[in-house]
């Protein structure tokens, strides 16, 4: 996106956006650079599976592991947070301890994978970094793209762990 625009008045300059319309180009930007990311690994020959697990491991840093994460619930209230700012609205969400789940729409962007000519239910295989995430922290992570563009997620504390 452009950040200088023709306006009735003159151009728009970079200093007239709202924080709103810069928020929303920003999920725009983050999905963008996504999309172009798996569409790059796909040209490249590179499994997205293989990426997915090495930015899980790679971000699952982050979540400071020894505190422990066993409240589904929370993690998942986390990881919607992350995608709202992706451009994800939540549909639905119980955050329950043990099984936490939610549905959420937006995101992968049905108008953007079509302008990088991206399958959306490959650009969705992003959920996979989130289960490794999981995984790491001792808990368990499901998705499902439906065929109405909406997400289901669950997540879970193992039986053994609850």
């Amino acid at each position: 996106m452009s950040d200088v625009e023709e306006t009735g008045g003159g151009i728009r300059e970079y200093a007239d956006y709202t924080t709103e319309e810069l928020l929303e180009q920003a999920r725009a930007n983050a999905q963008a650079a996504l999309i172009a990311t798996i569409s790059f690994l796909k040209q490249q020959g590179v499994p997205v599976e293989a990426w997915t697990e090495s930015i899980g491991h790679t971000f699952a840093r982050g979540w400071e592991a020894a505190e422990g994460w066993d409240d589904a619930g929370e993690f998942l209230d986390s990881m919607l947070t992350n995608l709202r700012a992706m451009g994800a609205n939540v549909l639905e969400a119980n955050l329950k301890n043990g099984k936490a789940e939610a549905v959420i729409e937006g995101f992968p962007d049905a108008d953007l994978c079509a302008l990088f000519d991206a399958d959306p239910a490959v650009v969705a295989k992003f959920h996979d970094a989130s289960a490794v995430i999981a995984r790491d922290l001792g808990l368990l992570w499901d998705w499902t793209l439906g065929e109405d563009g909406r997400t289901r997620i669950t997540v879970e504390v193992p039986a053994a762990s609850a």
